[in-house]
């Protein structure tokens, strides 16, 4: 007599088993798609906000030849006020006032000849401010500008250096009467990449404050100028315009 082995219990577990693996490696492939698709959204959202930036350099350098028409480009932020309200409320930290800001749409990048960019910004000229209309979600965060963007992924954490930095200053004279003083050639151990400028005139007590390396002053004199981020500082530097 032959005997006949039942081995439907065991196609079954392999049949569940095989099911199981086929989930998993679904999972990890849909996973390692949608991580793809999210890191080059944010290298697309990366460049548009580079490509913006090195544009409103450009017009910060024109600006001092016409300060109303560059500063005016661009439409009232008041135009789309409840976005604006939205952005500016979630980069409270980074940029407490939205004074000076434009509506960048469309309309005006491709007026002022910028391409590759889709997006749409609120710009300040003035402050070479740069901040993303509608931002970008990734990993649980939405990002509106170059500064808030992964460190792990663009920027680079250095530690700060106890030496004191030194800079080069001069000016030069506007044709309104007013002098354009610049600060160049930032030398720090620690590669700290934004300072703040401070400055004065000897008989005051106030320190002015420029968050440009380039500001201007209205009248001729000694200015006590000096570069300082957080707690560290320069020395105070003297420059007499003459």
């Amino acid at each position: 007599m032959r005997i006949i082995k039942n081995t439907k219990g065991i196609t079954l577990i392999s049949l569940v088993i095989t099911i199981i693996i086929i989930i998993i490696l679904a999972s990890v492939a849909t996973y390692s798609g949608i991580k793809v698709v999210n890191s080059s959204k944010l290298a697309a959202f990366t460049t548009e906000l580079k490509i913006m930036q090195t544009q409103v350099n450009k017009l910060y350098d024109e600006r001092t030849d016409d300060e109303e028409t560059i500063d005016g480009l661009g439409k009232e932020i008041s135009t789309v006020q409840t976005q604006a309200d939205k952005v500016f409320a979630a980069i409270a930290n980074e940029i407490d006032n939205r004074a000076g800001y434009r509506y960048y749409d469309q309309e005006t990048i491709k007026n002022l000849g910028i391409e590759g960019v889709e997006g749409e910004f609120f710009v300040n000229v003035q402050k070479r401010s740069v901040v993303s209309y509608e931002g970008l979600k990734y990993e649980g965060n939405t990002y509106y500008t170059l500064n808030q963007l992964p460190d792990s992924l663009y920027n680079v954490e250095y530690q700060a250096s106890q030496e004191q930095p030194d800079f080069d200053v001069e000016y030069d004279y506007l044709e309104n009467g007013r002098y354009k003083i610049t600060i160049s050639n930032i030398n720090y151990n620690g590669n700290i990449s934004k300072w703040q400028i401070k400055y004065q005139k000897p008989d005051s007590d106030t320190w002015y404050e420029s968050n440009n390396y380039s500001f201007n002053v209205d009248t001729p004199g000694v200015y006590n100028i000096k570069i300082v981020n957080n707690e560290y500082e320069s020395s105070v530097r003297q420059l007499e315009i003459i």
